[in-house]
This record gives C-alpha cells, structure tokens and sequence, in this order.
C-alpha cells in the first residue's frame, strides 16, 4: 500500500468517526429525553389517579368545584343545545374543547369521561411541552426535568386543572406552549395552525400574537414580521368570526364586565377551593395568595429574582409582553390562578437561567437545587390534596372499592415523593457535614 492509500483510508476513518460520534451522541439525548418525558407523564397520570382516589372528581359529589361546567357540559352535548348557558358569553365562544368532547360523546364515551380524557392529555401535553421549551433553549436533560417538574407540582397542573376538569383551560395551556416552540423554532406555519385552533379553545391565543408580533415590531424585524403575519391574522380572524357567527344569550358588554369584577374584588370572598382549605379570610389577603404562590408556588422566587440580577429573560421583548398581558387579564376576571398559570413558558424560562445563576453562586448543580425545590412543593401540593377533602387519614384506601392498579399507582407516588424527600434531606445534612469537615481541616 503506497502512502497515498494510507492517508486516504486514515482520512476514512476520521471522516467515518467523526460522523459516527454526533449520531451516538444524538441517540443518547433522545433517549434520555424519552425517559424525562415518561417520567413527566407518569407522574401527572399519578397525581390524577390520587385526585380519583380522594373521590374529587366524581361528579355527583359536593366536592365538585362550582365552576364553567354548567356553561361548557351543554355545550359538548349537542352541537344545537337550547340550554341558555351553552349560549352565555364569553363561553360560548370557546368550541373546540366542547366540540373535541362531543366527538368523543359519539364514539361511546361519557360526557364527564371526554372532558377528563382531554384535560389529562392537555396537562401531559404542556408539561413536556415545558421540557421540550427548556432543552430548546439549552437546558441540560436534569435541569430541563427539574423545572418541568417544578411546573407539574404547582396547585394549577397538579390539583386544580384535573379537579376542575370541565374546562378548556388544560388545551389552551398545550397550544400556547407549542406556540412558543414553534415561534422560537422559526415555524411560521405551524404556528398559523396551532394559533389558530387556540383560537378556536380560547381568547388567550391572542396574548401569544401581541407577545411575538411586539417583539419583532420592537426589534424592528419588517422582513420576520411579514412572514409571520399570516399567523397573526387567521387567529384574529376566527375570534371575530366565532363572536358574529354565535349568538348568546343576555347582555355582554367588556366596560360593564371589567367594572362588575372590579368591584366585587373588595368583597370576594375566595374560591371554592381555597375556601374548602382556609375558609373566608381577608378577600385582599386571599387575592395576593392567588397571584403569588397558588399561581406560581416556588417558581415565584425565582421569577422575581430576574427583575434583580440577571434581568437576562425579562429584557427579551416576548417574555415581558406575554407576562404583562397575563397580568392585565386579572382585571376582567374574578379568579386568578388557572389564569396566571398561562405565562408558564416564560416563567419556566426565566426560573431556569434563575437556577443555573443561583448554582454558580452556591456551587451546586443546578439541578440538585430544582429538584430540592421539587420535593419541597411536592410536599405542599400533597397537604393540599388532603386539605381538599378534609382527611388525613390513609386508611380510606381500605373502604374504597378501587382497581388494584388505582390503588398501586396512587400509593407508589406518595412513596416516590417521601423518598425523594428523605433523600434530598440526607444529601443536604451530608454535604453540611462535608463542608464542616473540610473547614476544620483547613
């Protein structure tokens, strides 16, 4: 073999390795992705099978919230339902998570069984979608988890949205998440499809238009804006549709409504939720609740710290859009934390570049840090789930006639959430211990 050959099948190899590596490479992160998203989906599917467990999803029992359901079950009855409710503004608008139950209703299933079977892949759906949003930005796998979880642990995904189950809600919070991946994506196409059946679900499809059409006005980019247009105006379009094409019933006027929340704020006397946990307390006290830790929990912290240091999320011009119109939504609605729950994206964006700053300061890894915090709102959301019903006790298991994989499921996470609990207080009281030891050695 000459040494023109030699050097020919050296570079062949080179070539063949380094076009190997990236593939192995790229196989290890799907991977680990896969199993970070199972994980995701088991532990909502877990935290449902405990809500079942606690009987707060049965429809006949008073434990059920007062909520949209009288406006949205007569809708996905019938298409042409004579209920006076299934033609109250500004529910009426809102069809595509009515018209989804209703083909549902035709394929043999129930009506409460369409709704929960669409609310659970809706919460499944945005929690990956929360993870999917952080790997996008550069998260690593764990710090991606630790915040996805951390979402999945707050009063919205993990107790409120499959108790209160008969709404559209849980879609719109997938659809405005994809919106984000597919803006941040550049996929001006997609994201004309998702918008616009957000439209369909919900007027809040609107806060993702003025989010991104404001950042590129902002930026000055004409050239991204006119490609991303259609995208902005079919969703418009379809709501202007949907107002002039149904009808409803009674008056609706926006001034009138503002006014009416407006001033029932100072006497309101809380939700049937936290009444149930806290009962009738200070309607101003019970307001700032709602707008702190039961929308954001303990995610709350660490989206404030952006506005000290480093306010690097904040300054992007689509984050701030999106999480001030989130907040200009309060003044037209009496409850608070299933609305707040929307700037989810953002705000797990800014908890992450949070996480990673307060790791470089403690010399921790970022995701012991998010999944101490996990444990800790673990913790929380399951006195809530026990605060929900009144009992405390485990021995309810017992007298409920329940599936064996119900039973196994629901007790399997309580374990899960003990241990991790058990152990993050273990690795703190050892790493104190190491750190004292290292001092004295010094």
């Amino acid at each position: 073999m000459n040494i023109s050959q030699k050097v020919a099948t050296k570079a062949t190899v080179i070539t063949s390795t380094t076009t190997d590596e990236p593939t192995k490479t790229g196989h290890r992160y799907l991977l680990a992705d896969i199993c970070a998203g199972s994980l995701l989906l088991m532990v909502e599917l877990g935290l449902l099978a405990i809500i079942i467990h606690l009987g707060l999803i049965d429809p006949h029992q008073s434990l059920r919230l007062l909520s949209d359901w009288l406006n949205y079950e007569p809708m996905a009855s019938s298409f042409y339902s004579n209920n006076p409710l299934a033609h109250y503004a500004p529910f009426c608008w809102r069809v595509l998570t009515p018209w989804l139950v209703y083909g549902l209703t035709t394929l043999g299933l129930s009506l409460h069984g369409g709704f929960l079977l669409v609310t659970t892949i809706g919460l499944c759906g945005t929690i990956i979608v929360v993870y999917a949003l952080l790997r996008l930005c550069g998260a690593t796998t764990w710090q991606a988890l630790a915040i996805a979880m951390l979402i999945q642990t707050q009063y919205v995904p993990g107790l409120l949205g499959l108790w209160n189950f008969v709404v559209t809600d849980p879609l719109s919070y997938l659809l405005l998440g994809l919106a984000f991946l597919l803006y941040w994506r550049n996929r001006p196409r997609w994201l004309m499809v998702v918008l616009a059946l957000a439209a369909l679900n919900r007027e809040t499809a609107l806060f993702a238009v003025a989010a991104f059409a404001g950042e590129q006005v902002i930026h000055r980019d004409w050239k991204r804006l006119k490609s991303y247009l259609p995208a902005y105006v079919v969703p418009g379009l379809i709501i202007l549709t949907l107002h002039v094409a149904i009808f409803h019933v009674g008056s609706y006027n926006l001034i009138s409504q503002v006014g009416a929340t407006w001033s029932t704020r100072t006497g309101l006397a809380g939700r049937g939720s936290t009444q149930v946990q806290f009962g009738n307390v200070n309607a101003y006290a019970l307001n700032i609740y709602h707008l702190t830790i039961n929308a954001f929990g303990l995610l709350l912290p660490l989206l404030l710290l952006q506005f000290i240091h480093p306010p690097y999320v904040i300054r992007r011009p689509e984050v701030w859009i999106f999480l001030l119109v989130t907040i200009v939504q309060i003044i037209f609605a009496a409850d608070n934390e299933r609305l707040m729950f929307i700037a989810f994206p953002v705000v797990a964006l800014a908890a992450w570049h949070e996480l990673r700053w307060l790791a470089q300061c403690l010399k921790l890894p970022a995701a012991v840090i998010g999944f101490f915090l996990v444990c800790v709102q673990g913790l929380f959301l399951m006195g809530q789930f026990y605060k929900a019903v009144a009992d405390f006790s485990f021995n309810k298991t017992v007298s409920l006639q329940e599936p064996r994989w119900l039973n196994e499921l629901w007790l399997g996470m309580l374990m899960l959430i003990i241990v991790a609990t058990v152990g993050a207080i273990l690795w703190i009281v050892g790493f104190g211990i190491r750190r004292l030891y290292l001092y004295a050695q010094a």
